[in-house]
């Protein structure tokens, strides 16, 4: 009996081994499983966010402006996404570029992963937080003149974001009631913002997160960084974008006006050969040429645009315009 209760404890003994070493091997082959899925997964989110980067700028494309002072259009997303909005200078490049990124949620593994790889646009100029996140955005356009057409801004915010401008001046405030974009509310005061709101005061008023000051072409975000502006169109780009990614587009838009001018000249010269006097132009068009192909900051505006308003008088004299 003795022998027979021993046999029977060490069949138990094995049995109980071979229960633990399939579960063992289970536990290492679910975990490579769902290890190997999730690289698969998270190679795969890499690949389908660097696509909806590409996606995303050519989207921008039909935005931006022909004839039109400005457009208003918006982009939804099916999935909860981050724009990651990067603007860069780079010896040897006479233009820039502009970078865009996309990373969008996902329910398996992490929320969020990095972007995928940016995708570079040479002729786009986008004003923006660094990240933009939401499932809608809405893209406005306007274009940039000095004096000449030089390219289109694109200002772009998500709808998680409610901006109330604060007495705008007449103009703006006639052009976004003519647009109606979505996030932005004009009011008479202050009082009128709800408390979530993101202020944009345009006279001396306190407690508000964006100061515009009209008469010194200056725009102060969060008692912060001063941008100085100088044009229209730029007053929504130093309104809508940080601090340093707006240094960096308008670098850029000066490198190309620099550039433009000189075309300019030489169309000038042409032009003149067939009876068009546009020579006029000639010292004006190399100042600014020269000016923009020399500038360090938003600050040095002041110079060029003076340029820039003395060509633009010249140019409406003329009987055959030069631009």
């Amino acid at each position: 009996m003795t022998f027979i209760k021993n046999n029977m404890n060490n069949r138990g003994f094995e049995m109980s081994f071979a229960w633990m070493f399939a579960i063992i091997v289970g536990a290492v082959v679910i975990f490579l499983a769902i290890y190997f899925t999730t690289q698969f997964i998270g190679t795969e989110r890499e690949i389908q966010n660097t696509e909806a980067g590409k996606q995303i700028g050519i989207l921008l494309n039909p935005v931006e402006t022909s004839l039109e002072d400005a457009k208003i259009a918006k982009i939804t997303t099916p999935l909860e996404t981050r724009i990651y909005n990067d603007c860069l200078i780079k010896s040897g490049q006479s233009f820039g570029s502009q970078k865009i990124a996309v990373a969008t949620a996902s329910g398996v593994g992490e929320k969020w992963v990095e972007p995928g790889t940016a995708s570079s646009f040479y002729n786009k100029y986008v004003f923006s937080d660094s990240v933009v996140q939401g499932k809608e955005f809405i893209v406005f356009s306007k274009p940039f003149r000095f004096p000449f057409k030089v390219a289109d801004l694109l200002f772009v915010w998500d709808l998680g974001d409610k901006y109330c401008f604060v007495t705008p001046p007449q103009w703006m405030e006639e052009e976004l009631d003519d647009l109606s974009p979505e996030g932005i509310k004009v009011v008479g005061n202050l009082e009128d913002c709800e408390t979530l709101d993101i202020k944009v005061c345009f006279s001396t008023v306190s407690n508000c997160n964006i100061d515009v000051n009209m008469n010194a072409q200056s725009v102060k975000k969060n008692k912060g960084t001063t941008t100085v502006y100088f044009e229209d169109s730029l007053i929504y780009g130093a309104i809508f974008a940080e601090p340093d990614l707006y240094e960096c587009q308008v670098k850029r838009l000066m490198s190309r006006t620099s550039e433009l001018s000189a075309l300019y000249y030489s169309k000038s010269s042409y032009v003149g050969s067939v009876g068009c006097g546009s020579s006029a132009l000639h010292g004006n068009l190399l100042a600014l040429s020269n000016s923009t192909s020399h500038f360090e900051k938003s600050f040095d505006i002041i110079l060029s645009s003076f340029i820039s308003n003395e060509l633009g008088t010249q140019n409406r004299r003329l009987s055959c315009k030069l631009f």
